[in-house]
């Protein structure tokens, strides 16, 4: 089964990241909004099995290798922004080999506009911000 506290940062280091991120890109998108189910549609190509715990908790079960999913940025002919995910799959826990003929899942809601401005990961350009 999963870890049952997958690897995580601090808040402060995640208002650092973020910050850093927004202020040095201010026209790239500050974060995307993943709908759950393509999530899920992506795990299932990846044959993921998971259970449920009696908190009803979802855990994978992992046969050797904790499974994996890659993620790349992507810009359209319109100049959108893309959150490309695809399945992954290794054999030795280190490398992870794409596989997009399974499937490549687009989460096309990035922020702006779909955002969270009360977020504290959300910091404004001081360009947007009205005086």
């Amino acid at each position: 089964m999963s870890s049952p506290t997958p690897l995580t940062i601090s808040i402060e280091d995640a208002k650092t990241w973020t910050e850093n991120w927004q202020k040095n890109n201010p026209n790239q998108p500050k974060a995307f909004l993943i709908p759950a189910d393509d999530l899920i549609a992506c795990f299932n190509t990846m044959d993921i099995k998971v259970t449920v715990d009696a908190n009803g908790k979802l855990h994978l079960e992992v046969d050797r290798f904790e499974p994996a999913v890659r993620s790349y940025l992507a810009i359209d002919t319109n100049d959108e922004a893309h959150l490309l995910i695809v399945g992954t799959s290794t054999t030795d826990g280190e490398n992870y080999k794409d596989h997009p003929e399974n499937g490549v899942y687009d989460f096309t809601r990035p922020c702006p506009s779909n955002c969270d401005p009360k977020s504290i990961l959300f910091h404004a350009n001081p360009s947007n911000i009205s005086k």
